[in-house]
């Protein structure tokens, strides 16, 4: 029997399967966050237990050809028609399935930021099964895989994530990968959905980063009172009581001493105004301007719930001090965004009392 021309007639087919089974993966062409993405409708790589699958079935169908065996076609046929329903399976998980996100409005720098991801199933007649959902592949930011077992058609579903962005600044989510191994976890098939999101990435805030920054020093700084009349907790003098003040103010003990009313009159008490100062030049080392952002967000959060009235002055802006939780998001939005002005002078942050 001539062997070599029988072995070279399916030879095309049979180096396709062994290209496929034991060649180098490659992988799609990234696409550029601002244009937009160019993803292939679905994405298909074997699993090991698929190339074990695929092996045998190469080896099975040389056995075939050359023997002339009836059974080994017939395993040849069984195996390839596993390889056929094994993919109409997969694609009917895929299909119809799409995902949206939740992300909080506040989002802080190295802290895990709970997600809420909507999975929605819009076949009419079939589930879906065991398929994963998984953040596409964005460069800053850290997020494990969801595993679905089961979505009913026309149904929809929630679950918790948990996000790790890696930097401050502006992200932009483009999409996320649907992925399963089901039926047969021969093939791992998938494929992406387009869910674009911008979000702003505060920088982290750590007590910890302050402790020499904090000014002690200055009685401005940490309050104090004025010799004026006011409202403050300090007594600033005694007069004469009329029917038109509060009883609760009256000094007792004098009026005992002098056999008249007397008021108490208090210190008013010192605004607390402070300055977050930095001086944001360019560093040799980018990890030190980092710590230097996060160390002007934690002083501003440390003295904003002080009671102080906080504000920030840049190299190229300023924020005119006030308080209230709305204001401190503006100053981070700043510190979120800020970029380094060049060299010219030492880095640094420091606090500025008024």
């Amino acid at each position: 029997m001539n062997i070599k021309p029988v072995i070279s007639a399916p030879l095309p087919w049979l180096t396709f399967v062994a290209a496929r089974t034991f060649g180098k993966k490659t992988q799609a062409p990234k696409a550029a966050p601002v244009a937009g993405p160019v993803w292939f409708p679905r994405s298909l790589r074997f699993t090991r237990e698929g190339k074990w699958f695929t092996a045998f079935l190469f080896f099975t169908g040389i056995a075939a050809i050359n023997t002339g065996n009836n059974l080994l076609y017939l395993i040849v046929a069984a195996l390839l028609s596993i390889i056929i329903i094994s993919g109409f399976i997969s694609e009917s998980t895929l299909r119809g399935i799409s995902v949206s996100r939740r992300l909080p409005s506040r989002i802080f720098k190295e802290a895990a930021t709970p997600v809420t991801i909507r999975v929605s199933n819009g076949k009419r007649f079939f589930p879906s099964f065991s398929f994963n959902v998984q953040e596409a592949d964005c460069a800053g930011l850290a997020a494990g895989p969801l595993y679905v077992l089961k979505l009913a058609a026309d149904e929809g579903a929630d679950r918790d994530a948990r996000y790790v962005f890696k930097r401050r600044g502006r992200f932009t989510l483009l999409g996320v990968k649907v992925s399963t191994r089901f039926p047969f976890g021969l093939f791992l098939k998938g494929k992406r959905e387009l869910v674009r999101d911008t979000v702003i990435v505060y920088p982290s805030i750590d007590p910890s980063n302050i402790d020499g920054l904090i000014d002690h020093r200055s009685f401005r700084a940490e309050g104090s009172s004025r010799p004026e009349k006011g409202s403050g907790a300090q007594i600033h003098g005694l007069r004469d009581y009329s029917f038109e003040d509060d009883s609760r103010r009256i000094h007792w003990k004098s009026a005992a001493r002098q056999s008249r009313l007397l008021l108490k009159e208090f210190e008013r008490e010192e605004g607390k105004r402070i300055s977050i100062v930095f001086d944001n030049y360019s560093t040799p080392d980018g990890a030190r301007f980092e710590a230097l952002v996060d160390a002007a967000a934690s002083l501003s959060d440390h003295y904003m719930k002080k009671g102080f009235a906080v504000g920030l002055k840049t190299l190229g802006q300023s924020i005119p001090p006030s308080s209230g939780t709305d204001h401190l998001f503006r100053i981070l939005h700043t510190l979120a965004l800020i970029e380094p002005a060049g060299p010219g002078g030492p880095a640094g942050v420091r606090p500025d009392p008024f």
